[in-house]
């Protein structure tokens, strides 16, 4: 039984893909089609990669002191509470860094009058 369910999802995920890739393209043709040209692309935005670079530090930050924490026996292993603690920790220091992105200005940023 196992046997025929590993064989089956590689198959099932490939048709699923197929038909995504076809619909996405017949979407594409129909649109093509009804406005009488290609589909006009708006501009690109940049993104500024400090702020995700600022969570992402926030988070790898949380999950150190964690693993600090848990190195040098200040919350102990096996009590119910330590899967929430690790999330709190994590949760905490990723709001942290979320209120220090926030406060990133670009200088890309241009005023109207």
């Amino acid at each position: 039984m196992e046997k025929t369910i590993a064989v089956f999802i590689p198959i099932a995920f490939f048709i699923c893909v197929t038909l995504c890739v076809y619909f996405v393209s017949r979407f594409r043709y129909e649109a093509i089609t009804k406005l009488g040209g290609p589909i006009p692309r708006s501009p690109a935005v940049k993104q500024s990669w400090k702020r995700i670079g600022t969570v992402v530090i926030g988070f790898a930050f949380g999950t150190l002191i964690t693993g600090f924490l848990f190195e040098w026996n200040y919350v102990g292993i096996n009590t119910d509470w330590t899967g929430f603690f690790i999330v709190g920790v994590i949760s905490l220091c990723v709001g942290i860094s979320l209120f220090i992105a926030d406060k990133f200005d670009d200088k890309d940023k241009t005023i109207d009058g």
